[in-house]
């Protein structure tokens, strides 16, 4: 159920492990991203769990408070993280690496979204 959810986060960190040493140099803090994978993965498990929750709920209410949910808890966590990084590092904001960030962020929805139509098709199958 996960399975693709967990390929992405030890591919995309495996690649910046080595892009770290392969490729040093100041321009991308790979500490930054692998942060970022790493939260976004616990972020996209956790929502997952939910939006299988409300696909398995009987009421419509229920399954679009879980749905919802699910959306503000992403908004809210990820918006405090990187307000904080940007509070403390005010002077030495790694733009490249918050903008790898913010790709990461836009593979893990499209995955998140395509493993829960998956289990979706299967449920109505």
């Amino acid at each position: 159920m996960y399975s693709s959810l967990l390929l992405l986060f030890i591919g995309i960190s495996v690649i910046f492990l080595l892009f770290q040493y392969l490729l040093p140099g100041p321009e991308v803090n790979y500490t930054v991203l692998l942060f970022g994978n790493t939260l976004l993965f616990i972020i996209g498990i956790l929502s997952v769990k939910m939006h299988v929750r409300a696909l398995k709920h009987k009421s419509v209410q229920g399954f679009l408070q879980l749905v919802y949910g699910s959306f503000m808890m992403k908004f809210f966590i990820l918006a405090m993280v990187a307000f904080t990084y940007i509070f403390i590092n005010k002077k030495s904001i790694n733009k490249p690496g918050l903008f790898g960030c913010l790709g990461l962020y836009i593979l893990y929805a499209f995955l998140e979204v395509r493993t829960v139509m998956k289990m979706s098709k299967n449920k109505n199958a």
